[in-house]
């Protein structure tokens, strides 16, 4: 008698064949090179959200850094590398970050399953996932993994659970616009899934906060980021004449407002979870950036 394959054996394998079509000779070869570009509006809005770590940069310069999930050649730590950083860049597939490093593009990459790495513990400085936690299909696994290998901190960006610390007005709001897709005929949706085949998880600071304190770390820090993403914007050059770019920041501008006047609750997470405890100066340049720092209890009875 034969079984089926587990649910992430198969989340495994679709995941590394994804970047396939996107491969030298691939039918969508040509999307993929608008990836290393640094002057697009696209690369602009990566840009903007991975400046949350700055506060980091400054306080540990030339500290080394594995990125998971990084299989756009490695652009994570490609940024990492031009502020200075030695960066590990990782994916479930390695066939784009073959041609990174090829070009220059990266240092050095390792094929890893996010839910299991090879790499011994407190390898890394730091451990960053921008955006492909909600990729995992078993991602609290995968956090555990960065947690295990990162000496100081773990760094997630994600988008933030909209169903968590909505306030009055966020369930007003909230209410308004889903009565207002149902008179016009449209789904209300509250599970996403990605065509290539994941569950797209969001995160929420209360998460984050439980999964540091179950295993007696000191500290967390939260900061959100608005975001606005439209089709065209990876051949759109981010300069003042582009109406497209135009477009973008004034999406992102009236989403700040938004979550500003607690409106909205969405909007890209960055989360930093400490295995080491920030010193004052560092809790400074955080709050500094427009991180909310906690510093957590400690279990007592340990």
């Amino acid at each position: 008698m034969t079984h089926a394959p587990i649910f992430q054996e198969k989340s495994y394998q679709k995941h590394a064949e994804h970047f396939q079509d996107y491969s030298k000779n691939g039918s969508k070869a040509e999307h993929a090179k608008t990836w290393l570009n640094d002057n697009t509006v696209d690369a602009w809005r990566h840009q903007r959200i991975m400046e949350c770590l700055n506060p980091l940069l400054e306080s540990f310069p030339q500290s080394s850094w594995i990125t998971i999930g990084d299989g756009r050649y490695g652009t994570e730590a490609n940024f990492l590398k031009k502020r200075g950083m030695k960066a590990l860049a990782t994916d479930i597939s390695n066939v784009l970050l073959k041609e990174g490093k090829e070009i220059g593009f990266i240092d050095e990459y390792s094929q890893e399953n996010a839910e299991k790495l090879s790499f011994e513990d407190s390898k890394f400085d730091f451990a960053y996932c921008k955006e492909s936690y909600h990729h995992f299909p078993r991602p609290i696994i995968a956090l555990y993994e960065m947690l295990r290998v990162a000496k100081v901190a773990v760094i997630l960006t994600e988008p933030k659970d909209n169903y968590v610390y909505l306030s009055f007005f966020n369930i007003i709001f909230e209410n308004l616009k889903k009565s207002i897709k149902i008179l016009l005929g449209k789904k209300v949706l509250t599970h996403h899934f990605e065509e290539v085949g994941n569950y797209i998880y969001s995160i929420s600071e209360r998460e984050v906060e439980k999964v540091a304190l179950g295993i007696n770390l000191p500290c967390v820090a939260f900061k959100v980021v608005q975001d606005y993403y439209v089709v065209g914007i990876e051949h759109e050059k981010a300069i003042s004449e582009s109406k497209l770019f135009q477009k973008v920041k004034f999406k992102i501008m009236i989403a700040e407002l938004l979550y500003h006047w607690k409106l909205q609750n969405s909007g890209l997470l960055t989360a930093i979870i400490f295995k080491v405890a920030p010193d004052q100066a560092l809790q400074d340049k955080l709050i500094a950036d427009g991180f909310e720092v906690i510093m957590l209890p400690e279990n007592p009875y340990l």
